[in-house]
Protein backbone atom coordinates (compact mmCIF):
# COMPACT_ATOMS: atom_id res chain seq x y z
CA UNK A 1 0.00 0.00 0.00
CA UNK A 2 2.94 2.29 0.57
CA UNK A 3 3.81 2.06 -3.11
CA UNK A 4 0.31 3.21 -3.98
CA UNK A 5 0.67 6.23 -1.70
CA UNK A 6 3.78 7.34 -3.60
CA UNK A 7 1.81 7.22 -6.83
CA UNK A 8 -1.06 9.14 -5.25
CA UNK A 9 1.30 11.78 -3.90
CA UNK A 10 2.88 12.13 -7.32
CA UNK A 11 -0.53 12.54 -8.92
CA UNK A 12 -1.37 15.35 -6.49
CA UNK A 13 1.90 17.27 -6.84
CA UNK A 14 1.44 20.60 -8.60
CA UNK A 15 4.38 22.66 -7.35
CA UNK A 16 8.12 22.19 -6.93
CA UNK A 17 7.67 22.13 -3.15
CA UNK A 18 4.99 19.44 -3.33
CA UNK A 19 7.11 17.33 -5.65
CA UNK A 20 10.10 17.69 -3.32
CA UNK A 21 7.86 16.41 -0.53
CA UNK A 22 7.19 13.26 -2.57
CA UNK A 23 10.95 12.78 -3.03
CA UNK A 24 11.50 13.06 0.71
CA UNK A 25 8.73 10.51 1.33
CA UNK A 26 10.42 8.21 -1.17
CA UNK A 27 13.73 8.70 0.66
CA UNK A 28 12.15 7.76 3.99
CA UNK A 29 10.54 4.67 2.51
CA UNK A 30 13.86 3.60 1.02
CA UNK A 31 15.40 3.80 4.48
CA UNK A 32 12.63 1.61 5.93
CA UNK A 33 12.98 -1.00 3.20
CA UNK A 34 16.75 -1.19 3.53
CA UNK A 35 16.77 -0.92 7.36
CA UNK A 36 19.40 1.77 7.04
CA UNK A 37 19.48 5.50 7.80
CA UNK A 38 18.08 7.73 5.03
CA UNK A 39 20.48 8.37 2.18
CA UNK A 40 22.48 11.47 3.07
CA UNK A 41 23.24 14.26 0.65
CA UNK A 42 26.88 13.12 0.78
CA UNK A 43 26.00 9.57 -0.27
CA UNK A 44 23.71 10.78 -3.01
CA UNK A 45 26.46 13.10 -4.20
CA UNK A 46 28.84 10.17 -4.27
CA UNK A 47 26.46 8.15 -6.42
CA UNK A 48 25.71 10.98 -8.84
CA UNK A 49 28.70 13.29 -8.88
CA UNK A 50 26.46 16.28 -8.11
CA UNK A 51 27.19 18.76 -5.35
CA UNK A 52 25.62 18.44 -1.88
CA UNK A 53 23.99 21.82 -2.29
CA UNK A 54 22.31 20.91 -5.57
CA UNK A 55 20.89 17.72 -4.10
CA UNK A 56 19.65 19.68 -1.09
CA UNK A 57 17.90 22.11 -3.43
CA UNK A 58 16.13 19.25 -5.22
CA UNK A 59 14.93 17.60 -2.00
CA UNK A 60 13.90 20.82 -0.29
CA UNK A 61 12.00 22.25 -3.24
CA UNK A 62 14.34 25.17 -3.93
CA UNK A 63 14.81 24.02 -7.53
CA UNK A 64 13.38 21.44 -9.94
CA UNK A 65 15.81 18.78 -11.14
CA UNK A 66 16.27 18.53 -14.92
CA UNK A 67 14.59 15.53 -16.46
CA UNK A 68 17.64 13.27 -16.71
CA UNK A 69 18.75 14.10 -13.14
CA UNK A 70 15.24 13.61 -11.79
CA UNK A 71 15.14 10.12 -13.34
CA UNK A 72 18.46 9.22 -11.75
CA UNK A 73 17.39 10.58 -8.38
CA UNK A 74 14.10 8.69 -8.14
CA UNK A 75 15.81 5.44 -9.12
CA UNK A 76 18.41 5.93 -6.39
CA UNK A 77 15.59 6.55 -3.93
CA UNK A 78 14.07 3.17 -4.77
CA UNK A 79 11.10 4.10 -6.97
CA UNK A 80 9.51 1.16 -8.75
CA UNK A 81 9.16 1.30 -12.56
CA UNK A 82 5.49 2.26 -12.21
CA UNK A 83 6.37 4.97 -9.71
CA UNK A 84 9.11 6.23 -11.99
CA UNK A 85 6.49 6.82 -14.67
CA UNK A 86 4.13 8.57 -12.25
CA UNK A 87 6.94 10.72 -10.87
CA UNK A 88 8.16 11.63 -14.37
CA UNK A 89 4.62 12.71 -15.23
CA UNK A 90 4.44 14.76 -12.04
CA UNK A 91 7.78 16.41 -12.75
CA UNK A 92 6.74 17.42 -16.27
CA UNK A 93 3.39 18.68 -15.01
CA UNK A 94 5.15 20.87 -12.45
CA UNK A 95 7.50 22.21 -15.12
CA UNK A 96 4.64 22.95 -17.50
CA UNK A 97 2.82 24.79 -14.72
CA UNK A 98 5.88 26.92 -14.05
CA UNK A 99 6.24 27.75 -17.75
CA UNK A 100 2.59 28.71 -18.00
CA UNK A 101 2.88 30.88 -14.91
CA UNK A 102 5.94 32.60 -16.33
CA UNK A 103 4.13 33.35 -19.58
CA UNK A 104 6.65 31.47 -21.70
CA UNK A 105 5.86 30.43 -25.25
CA UNK A 106 3.67 27.40 -25.87
CA UNK A 107 5.35 24.14 -26.95
CA UNK A 108 5.52 23.42 -30.68
CA UNK A 109 2.67 21.67 -32.45
CA UNK A 110 4.05 18.80 -34.57
CA UNK A 111 2.79 18.34 -38.11
CA UNK A 112 4.55 15.15 -39.15
CA UNK A 113 2.03 13.61 -41.54
CA UNK A 114 3.23 12.79 -45.06
CA UNK A 115 1.40 14.52 -47.86
CA UNK A 116 -2.00 13.22 -48.83
CA UNK A 117 -1.97 10.67 -51.65
CA UNK A 118 -2.98 12.14 -55.03
CA UNK A 119 -6.00 10.63 -56.74
CA UNK A 120 -7.18 8.87 -53.59
CA UNK A 121 -10.43 7.03 -54.31
CA UNK A 122 -12.95 4.99 -52.38
CA UNK A 123 -12.54 3.62 -48.85
CA UNK A 124 -15.81 5.16 -47.70
CA UNK A 125 -16.58 2.29 -45.31
CA UNK A 126 -13.08 2.27 -43.83
CA UNK A 127 -13.17 6.05 -43.32
CA UNK A 128 -16.52 5.71 -41.57
CA UNK A 129 -15.10 2.98 -39.31
CA UNK A 130 -12.27 5.32 -38.29
CA UNK A 131 -14.74 8.10 -37.56
CA UNK A 132 -16.94 5.82 -35.46
CA UNK A 133 -14.03 4.52 -33.42
CA UNK A 134 -12.84 8.01 -32.50
CA UNK A 135 -16.34 9.25 -31.70
CA UNK A 136 -17.20 6.22 -29.54
CA UNK A 137 -13.95 6.44 -27.61
CA UNK A 138 -14.48 10.13 -26.92
CA UNK A 139 -17.79 9.28 -25.25
CA UNK A 140 -16.10 6.57 -23.17
CA UNK A 141 -13.15 8.82 -22.20
CA UNK A 142 -10.56 6.35 -23.53
CA UNK A 143 -7.83 6.61 -26.15
CA UNK A 144 -9.07 5.10 -29.43
CA UNK A 145 -6.72 2.72 -31.21
CA UNK A 146 -7.62 1.72 -34.76
CA UNK A 147 -5.58 -1.05 -36.43
CA UNK A 148 -5.71 -1.06 -40.23
CA UNK A 149 -4.60 -4.48 -41.43
CA UNK A 150 -4.21 -5.79 -44.95
CA UNK A 151 -1.78 -7.18 -47.52
CA UNK A 152 1.06 -5.27 -49.11
CA UNK A 153 -0.22 -2.79 -51.67
CA UNK A 154 -3.69 -2.52 -50.12
CA UNK A 155 -3.22 1.20 -49.45
CA UNK A 156 -3.21 1.09 -45.66
CA UNK A 157 -0.80 4.00 -45.33
CA UNK A 158 -2.68 6.03 -47.93
CA UNK A 159 -5.93 5.44 -46.06
CA UNK A 160 -4.45 6.36 -42.67
CA UNK A 161 -2.80 9.52 -44.00
CA UNK A 162 -5.86 10.58 -46.00
CA UNK A 163 -8.13 10.20 -42.97
CA UNK A 164 -5.61 11.93 -40.73
CA UNK A 165 -5.50 14.97 -42.99
CA UNK A 166 -9.27 15.03 -43.24
CA UNK A 167 -9.75 14.91 -39.47
CA UNK A 168 -6.75 17.06 -38.46
CA UNK A 169 -8.96 19.80 -37.02
CA UNK A 170 -10.14 17.41 -34.33
CA UNK A 171 -6.57 17.24 -33.02
CA UNK A 172 -5.27 20.75 -32.33
CA UNK A 173 -2.29 19.23 -30.49
CA UNK A 174 -0.86 18.14 -33.85
CA UNK A 175 -0.02 14.90 -35.57
CA UNK A 176 2.87 12.54 -34.87
CA UNK A 177 3.91 10.01 -37.52
CA UNK A 178 6.47 7.20 -37.57
CA UNK A 179 7.26 4.18 -39.72
CA UNK A 180 7.85 1.39 -37.22
CA UNK A 181 9.08 -1.66 -39.12
CA UNK A 182 11.42 -3.26 -36.59
CA UNK A 183 12.08 0.00 -34.74
CA UNK A 184 12.53 0.06 -30.98
CA UNK A 185 9.60 1.90 -29.32
CA UNK A 186 12.08 3.82 -27.15
CA UNK A 187 13.75 5.25 -30.26
CA UNK A 188 10.38 6.33 -31.65
CA UNK A 189 9.46 7.88 -28.30
CA UNK A 190 12.65 9.94 -28.39
CA UNK A 191 11.77 11.20 -31.88
CA UNK A 192 8.28 12.14 -30.73
CA UNK A 193 9.57 13.94 -27.63
CA UNK A 194 11.88 16.08 -29.74
CA UNK A 195 8.95 16.88 -32.05
CA UNK A 196 6.97 17.89 -28.95
CA UNK A 197 9.65 20.38 -27.97
CA UNK A 198 11.94 18.46 -25.63
CA UNK A 199 15.58 19.26 -26.44
CA UNK A 200 17.72 16.24 -27.23
CA UNK A 201 20.04 16.89 -24.28
CA UNK A 202 17.12 16.78 -21.84
CA UNK A 203 15.63 13.49 -22.92
CA UNK A 204 15.20 10.91 -20.14
CA UNK A 205 17.69 8.07 -20.33
CA UNK A 206 15.49 5.13 -19.36
CA UNK A 207 12.54 3.68 -21.24
CA UNK A 208 10.17 4.27 -18.32
CA UNK A 209 11.24 7.90 -18.13
CA UNK A 210 10.82 8.37 -21.87
CA UNK A 211 7.30 6.93 -21.82
CA UNK A 212 6.36 8.91 -18.72
CA UNK A 213 7.56 12.15 -20.26
CA UNK A 214 5.81 11.40 -23.54
CA UNK A 215 2.51 10.62 -21.87
CA UNK A 216 2.71 13.63 -19.60
CA UNK A 217 3.24 15.95 -22.57
CA UNK A 218 0.20 14.47 -24.29
CA UNK A 219 -1.96 14.43 -21.15
CA UNK A 220 -3.57 17.78 -21.89
CA UNK A 221 -3.34 17.73 -25.68
CA UNK A 222 -5.50 16.27 -28.40
CA UNK A 223 -2.89 14.69 -30.66
CA UNK A 224 -3.20 12.14 -33.45
CA UNK A 225 -0.51 9.48 -33.57
CA UNK A 226 -0.11 7.49 -36.80
CA UNK A 227 2.12 4.41 -36.50
CA UNK A 228 2.85 2.90 -39.90
CA UNK A 229 3.98 -0.63 -40.75
CA UNK A 230 3.76 -2.08 -37.26
CA UNK A 231 4.80 -5.69 -36.81
CA UNK A 232 4.07 -6.36 -33.13
CA UNK A 233 1.59 -5.20 -30.53
CA UNK A 234 4.37 -4.45 -28.05
CA UNK A 235 5.66 -1.77 -30.41
CA UNK A 236 2.39 0.09 -30.04
CA UNK A 237 1.60 -0.08 -26.33
CA UNK A 238 4.35 2.31 -25.12
CA UNK A 239 3.28 4.89 -27.70
CA UNK A 240 -0.38 5.00 -26.66
CA UNK A 241 -1.13 8.13 -24.57
CA UNK A 242 -2.24 7.50 -21.02
CA UNK A 243 -5.17 9.90 -20.98
CA UNK A 244 -8.17 10.41 -23.24
CA UNK A 245 -8.19 13.07 -25.92
CA UNK A 246 -5.63 11.75 -28.38
CA UNK A 247 -6.04 8.92 -30.89
CA UNK A 248 -3.79 6.25 -32.38
CA UNK A 249 -4.02 4.80 -35.89
CA UNK A 250 -1.85 1.77 -36.67
CA UNK A 251 -1.17 0.08 -40.00
CA UNK A 252 0.27 -3.39 -40.49
CA UNK A 253 0.09 -6.50 -42.59
CA UNK A 254 -1.03 -8.64 -39.65
CA UNK A 255 -4.22 -8.08 -37.63
CA UNK A 256 -2.29 -7.40 -34.36
CA UNK A 257 -4.74 -9.55 -32.42
CA UNK A 258 -2.93 -8.85 -29.14
CA UNK A 259 -3.61 -5.15 -29.52
CA UNK A 260 -7.28 -5.81 -30.15
CA UNK A 261 -7.61 -8.25 -27.26
CA UNK A 262 -5.60 -6.41 -24.61
CA UNK A 263 -5.98 -2.75 -25.57
CA UNK A 264 -9.46 -2.73 -27.09
CA UNK A 265 -8.20 -1.67 -30.50
CA UNK A 266 -10.71 -1.57 -33.33
CA UNK A 267 -9.60 -3.79 -36.22
CA UNK A 268 -10.40 -2.56 -39.73
CA UNK A 269 -9.59 -4.86 -42.65
CA UNK A 270 -8.18 -3.14 -45.73
CA UNK A 271 -8.60 -5.33 -48.80
CA UNK A 272 -8.64 -4.70 -52.53
CA UNK A 273 -10.88 -2.03 -54.02
CA UNK A 274 -14.23 -3.05 -55.53
CA UNK A 275 -14.16 -3.15 -59.35
CA UNK A 276 -15.86 0.23 -59.74
CA UNK A 277 -13.36 1.95 -57.45
CA UNK A 278 -10.46 0.18 -59.14
CA UNK A 279 -11.68 1.64 -62.45
CA UNK A 280 -11.92 5.08 -60.83
CA UNK A 281 -8.32 4.81 -59.65
CA UNK A 282 -7.08 3.93 -63.15
CA UNK A 283 -9.21 6.69 -64.63
CA UNK A 284 -7.69 9.21 -62.22
CA UNK A 285 -4.21 8.18 -63.38
CA UNK A 286 -4.78 7.46 -67.07
CA UNK A 287 -7.76 9.66 -67.91
CA UNK A 288 -11.39 8.85 -68.54
CA UNK A 289 -10.89 8.51 -72.30
CA UNK A 290 -8.26 5.77 -72.05
CA UNK A 291 -10.24 3.85 -69.45
CA UNK A 292 -13.57 4.30 -71.16
CA UNK A 293 -12.27 3.10 -74.51
CA UNK A 294 -12.07 -0.53 -73.44
CA UNK A 295 -13.96 -1.22 -70.17
CA UNK A 296 -13.53 -4.99 -70.40
CA UNK A 297 -9.74 -4.67 -70.56
CA UNK A 298 -9.76 -2.24 -67.63
CA UNK A 299 -11.84 -4.69 -65.59
CA UNK A 300 -9.32 -7.41 -66.44
CA UNK A 301 -6.46 -5.21 -65.22
CA UNK A 302 -8.29 -4.45 -61.97
CA UNK A 303 -9.00 -8.14 -61.41
CA UNK A 304 -5.40 -9.10 -62.20
CA UNK A 305 -4.28 -6.85 -59.33
CA UNK A 306 -7.01 -8.12 -56.98
CA UNK A 307 -8.14 -4.49 -56.75
CA UNK A 308 -5.05 -3.56 -54.72
CA UNK A 309 -4.19 0.13 -55.18
CA UNK A 310 -0.43 -0.45 -55.07
CA UNK A 311 -0.21 -2.82 -58.04
CA UNK A 312 -2.84 -0.79 -59.91
CA UNK A 313 -0.73 2.33 -59.49
CA UNK A 314 2.30 0.45 -60.82
CA UNK A 315 0.29 -0.67 -63.86
CA UNK A 316 -0.86 2.90 -64.46
CA UNK A 317 2.74 4.11 -64.31
CA UNK A 318 3.77 1.48 -66.85
CA UNK A 319 0.94 2.57 -69.14
CA UNK A 320 1.93 6.22 -68.83
CA UNK A 321 5.55 5.37 -69.57
CA UNK A 322 4.47 3.69 -72.87
CA UNK A 323 1.53 5.78 -74.08
CA UNK A 324 1.43 4.06 -77.48
CA UNK A 325 0.96 0.64 -75.92
CA UNK A 326 -2.77 -0.20 -75.94
CA UNK A 327 -4.25 -1.23 -72.61
CA UNK A 328 -5.19 -4.56 -74.20
CA UNK A 329 -1.51 -5.24 -74.90
CA UNK A 330 -0.64 -4.29 -71.31
CA UNK A 331 -3.35 -6.62 -70.04
CA UNK A 332 -1.93 -9.42 -72.22
CA UNK A 333 1.54 -8.85 -70.76
CA UNK A 334 0.13 -8.98 -67.25
CA UNK A 335 -1.84 -12.12 -68.05
CA UNK A 336 1.24 -13.77 -69.57
CA UNK A 337 3.31 -12.98 -66.50
CA UNK A 338 0.84 -14.67 -64.14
Amino acid sequence: MVDVSIGELADRARTVAELAGVLRQLRRRHARHTAEPPLTYRRLAGHTGWSHGVIGDYLSGVSLAPTHRFDVLVRLLGATPAEQGALATARDRVEEGRLAGAGESAPPVPRQLPGAVPDFVGRTEEMAALDRAVTASAKQAVVPIVALAGPAGAGKTALAVQWAHRTARRFPGGQLYAVLGDADPAAVTRQFLVALGVSADRLPTGTAGLIGRYRSLLAHRRTLIVLDDATRADQIRPLVPGTAGSAVVVTGRTPLIGLVAAEGAVAVAVAGLPPAEGRRLLAARLGNRAVGADPAVVDELVASCSGLPGPLTVLASRALARPRLPLAALAAKVHGAR
